[in-house]
Parts: structure tokens; sequence; C-alpha cells
């Protein structure tokens, strides 16, 4: 589900679902993280590029391989409360993340996209947040996000809408590092990422640290509201098809 290499001192991570638009199931997650892991524990890897195989990033989580993981009353939400997990150690990694999205990144894949240091974005891509159309809510931080990025009417349009937001509107609002050509956003992304490389590996790491920590707070009291809520719809969603399965 997920392919893993190591480019010129860079490590390219590849969702690698490609007739499903790389959606994410659980175990999607916990192959990104044994990846990151073993990516960070290279001496020569400088930097981390996750892209979508097939020129499509991801089309995000796949509600069709349901939803529940783990035991208990928070297993319908468990996906939500795994990908939080692993978003959490993408931010954390000591090297510069970069997001290389073409096609688009949809949902939980624009979460993934946006959890990384920088995006980089194919002129052509696009990225949208569906959740309210397809009865559930938004996940992996993107309602925080948005609104910590955009501003809360501009996210709430997002978010509520479920429009598609173009490459180019995205690079407007912040929401995009740089732009690239159709079909050479990792090929940018890689580049910029073997110049970060190239800095003082220690200055790096700690300006992370200050971003995170920037942010870790505010994020870290969203986030159980955000499985509660996650949990309550997954729950309503399944009664919902349960009603229309005996009507």
């Amino acid at each position: 589900l997920v392919l893993k290499e190591v480019r010129d001192g860079i490590g390219l991570i590849l969702l690698n679902r490609p007739r499903q638009r790389n959606a994410l199931r659980c175990e999607s997650w916990t192959e990104l993280s044994a990846a990151l892991t073993a990516l960070v524990g290279d001496d020569c890897v400088g930097g981390v590029v996750i892209a979508g195989s097939s020129g499509f990033f991801s089309a995000g989580g796949d509600l069709k391989s349901g939803p529940a993981h783990g035991t208990g009353a928070m297993a319908p939400a468990g996906r939500v409360e795994h990908a939080q997990q692993v978003l959490a150690q993408l931010r954390a990694l000591p090297v510069p993340t970069l997001a290389a999205v073409e096609g688009a990144a949809v949902g939980l894949g624009w979460s993934l996209a946006l959890s990384c240091d920088l995006l980089v974005s194919a002129q052509d891509a696009f990225f949208s947040a569906p959740f309210v159309a397809r009865a559930v809510v938004p996940d992996g931080g993107l309602a925080w996000r948005l609104t910590q990025q955009v501003g809360r009417q501009r996210a709430a349009s997002l978010l509520l809408r479920g429009s598609r937001l173009s490459a180019a509107e995205a690079h407007r609002m912040g929401l995009v590092t740089e732009l690239a050509a159709a079909g050479a956003a990792v090929d940018t992304a890689l580049a910029i990422a073997a110049e970060l490389a190239s800095a003082d590996r220690g200055a790096v790491e700690m300006t992370k640290r200050l971003i995170e920590s920037a942010e870790a707070a505010q994020l870290a009291a969203f986030q159980p509201l955000e499985l509660a809520v996650a949990t309550v719809a997954q729950h309503r969603s399944a009664a919902a098809t349960a009603r229309a399965y005996y009507v």
C-alpha cells in the first residue's frame, strides 16, 4: 500500500493504491508509519517527500474498507485515531517533510498533505473536503488546520460545501508552498528537499521543533473532540445504513 525508496539522500514515499486513487485504509497508515520510522532511522536521509502513485495524491480515507479499527466504544472512529497518531509522527520528524500533490488531495489526503512542512502542488491539481456530502465529519485535523490557516469563514465554506479549490487559489491562500508544472510536483519537491538537506541538520531540527511547539498545544486539545465527533458520526452513518437496508 506504501512504497519507499531513497533518492540522492531524500526519502520518497508513494501511496500505492492507484485503482482506488490512493485512498487510505487503516493498513495504509500502519505502512506509512513504518516507512517514516525506517527513513528517519537512516542517517543518510535528509528529507522526506510524500506523493501518490499514478499521478494522483490521495482520494482520502477509504470508507469502503470500514472505519472500525480496534475494539471498544471508539472503534468506529479508530481509523481517525490511528491517522492522528501517524500525522503526529510525521510532524515530529527531525528532517523536512514535503507533500508533492499531483491530481488531487481530497479529504483525509488533504489532511496528510497539510501535515507536511511544505506542500508542492502541480498547477492542474485541486483540493477538496467533501466530508459533509458523505455524511461524515472532517478528520486528520483538517477542520483545525484550515481554520487556523485561512480563517473561519473560508474554512467553513471549504468544509461545509466541499467545493474544489484549485492549486492556484490554494497557493494564493497560503495552503500551497510552491506551484509546479503539471507532472513535475515530485521532482520539484525532491529538489527543494535536497536544498533543505544541505542546511545544518541541527538548525533544521530545532526550527521544526519551534514551529511544532507553536501549534502542538492547540492541536492536542482539538483532537479528542475530533475523535468523539467522528465516533458519533460513524454510529449515525451505520444506523442510517441499517434503516435503509430494512425499509
